[in-house]
């Protein structure tokens, strides 16, 4: 069975359902709050919530948890951060400052308010489902940076975001081992955004980021901005090695308990389903 590519599109369609309900609420209910200790917006603290409160960020692990935008933005941000008080930082980690705790709390709790309106009711999934993604993600090795960091964030006691958390480490898994995938082929970051966003059939500006360097390369063309099948058969081929890498996590599981996995998955309501 090839269980990284079976789990994938279901690991990103369970997590990406909670995000998108917990995301039409973050404004109503926590931009008040950030805007009272300084901010002007919640822009990345979504995405280092758990990994502040729990001091398990460092710079690298950020710009790997964003790696498709600029490194200085990222460094703004946190720098950002710390002026205001909000993060410590020792020279190496960064930790939520309590100021800022109840608004990372709260973004946790609105996440597990969104998992619970989702999946309440399929206790026996979210069990079996949880158990297996839990030994997926500590399979993994080390070299994944962002999965290793956010292994160090405790398990919530609420099972339904104990399970959007464990899930959301699968998806660190495979962004790794998709990024090695593609860098091993002498691609950016910026390019990848282009291609990928082609590769799954969408509308791309001919002066988007990244665009010059796949037509520079051969890999698309202009007017209208398409891949080439050079390009598209490089795509593919990223696509396949990831698979392949995210497999050597995944195989931490046997055939039955890859089955379990997945009809667990598959059997949790999101994305429309």
């Amino acid at each position: 069975m090839e269980l990284a590519r079976e789990a994938a599109p279901e690991i990103d369609r369970l997590v990406l359902s909670v995000n998108g309900i917990a995301s039409t609420r973050l404004d109503e209910q926590l931009l008040g709050p950030a805007r009272e200790l300084g901010l002007e917006s919640l822009v990345m603290l979504p995405h280092y919530a758990d990994f502040l409160l729990a001091g398990a960020l460092t710079r690298q692990v950020a710009k790997l948890r964003l790696r498709y935008q600029p490194p200085e933005r990222i460094d703004a941000r946190l720098d950002e951060l710390v002026r205001l008080g909000l993060v410590d930082w020792d020279g190496q980690r960064l930790t939520a400052a309590e100021p800022l705790r109840p608004v990372l709390e709260g973004l946790l709790s609105n996440r597990a308010t969104a998992a619970a309106e989702l999946w309440s009711g399929h206790s026996d999934e979210v069990a079996t489902a949880t158990e297996h993604a839990r030994r997926v993600s500590q399979a993994a090795s080390p070299d994944h940076e962002v999965a290793a960091a956010h292994r160090e964030v405790p398990e919530p006691d609420d099972p339904y975001l104990a399970l959007y958390t464990v899930l959301t480490n699968l998806r660190y898994v495979r962004q790794h081992d998709h990024a090695a995938a593609w860098s091993a082929r002498g691609l950016t970051a910026r390019a990848m955004v282009p291609m990928t966003a082609l590769w799954h059939g969408n509308p791309v500006d001919a002066d988007a980021d990244g665009v010059y360097e796949l037509v520079e390369a051969g890999y698309a063309a202009l007017h209208p901005v398409a891949l080439t099948e050079a390009g598209r058969k490089l795509r593919d081929a990223i696509e396949e090695e990831t698979n392949r890498r995210a497999q050597a996590s995944f195989d931490a599981l046997d055939e039955a308990e890859g089955r379990d996995f997945l009809d667990a998955l598959r059997a949790l309501p999101g994305g429309g389903s």
